[in-house]
């Protein structure tokens, strides 16, 4: 096979999965996770339940496949995030919100990723390692700008986990569907909470003396 002729190929393939993904994203942001199904989104995206089920499954792997790509997104999203000139201290806050605002933007995204962590999905544990790995990954750039504020090598996995334990539980509480206090509150306490650990880390930096795991932010969810 010529190499234009498998080029032409994998971007046909490429577009088919597109089509694909927007399906599942158009049938969660309408119905919800719980009324999404596989003969919708095959309609959706215009093919037959039985030539998507050659590619998928089922529904649990249509929608984590629509989470694989979300993850990619929010992590360009954050590495990109804009940071000020000669301040590279607020890279952390730049790239943490953006990871987080590109979930707030896309709801029916995060809708998928709460499904996948929650009980009647599969959790982080056991949602597979690849995807795991994926999200995990997806913080990176935040990872390396907690690295630039000072965070020791012991605390930085803890610091992640809180950061991402922090991120999901506020999307749970939001609520897109409505324009509510208790959904600016939310986002406000993230804001609050990702400066306090700027902060903290800063002082660590600071004072070397001070040991670090005392000024270490607690994983509620550990």
């Amino acid at each position: 096979m010529s190499d234009s002729r498998r080029s032409r190929q994998e971007a046909m393939a490429q577009t088919r999965r597109d089509l694909v993904l927007r399906a599942v994203r158009q049938a969660v942001a309408e119905g919800g996770v719980a009324s999404a199904n596989v003969r919708d989104i095959a309609e959706r995206a215009g093919y037959t339940a039985g030539a998507l089920y050659a590619y998928f499954p089922g529904k649990q792997a249509l929608f984590e496949a629509v989470l694989a790509d979300s993850v990619s997104r929010a992590q360009a999203a954050a590495q990109s995030a804009k940071v000020v000139r000669g301040a590279p201290e607020g890279a952390f806050a730049a790239r943490a919100q953006a990871w987080f605002a590109y979930f707030l933007a896309h709801p029916a995204e995060a809708h998928l990723l709460l499904h996948v962590l929650s009980s009647d999905g599969r959790g982080l544990g056991r949602m597979g390692e690849g995807l795991a790995t994926l999200l995990l990954d997806s913080l990176a750039p935040v990872t390396q700008a907690l690295q630039a504020l000072g965070c020791s090598p012991v605390l930085l996995q803890r610091e992640t986990m809180a950061l991402l334990s922090m991120a999901v539980g506020v999307l749970l509480i939001h609520d897109p569907s409505k324009l509510s206090g208790t959904n600016a509150l939310a986002v406000e306490a993230l804001a609050a909470y990702i400066e306090s650990v700027q902060l903290r880390l800063a002082a660590v930096t600071a004072q070397p003396a001070a040991a670090p795991e005392a000024l270490a932010q607690v994983d509620l969810f550990g």
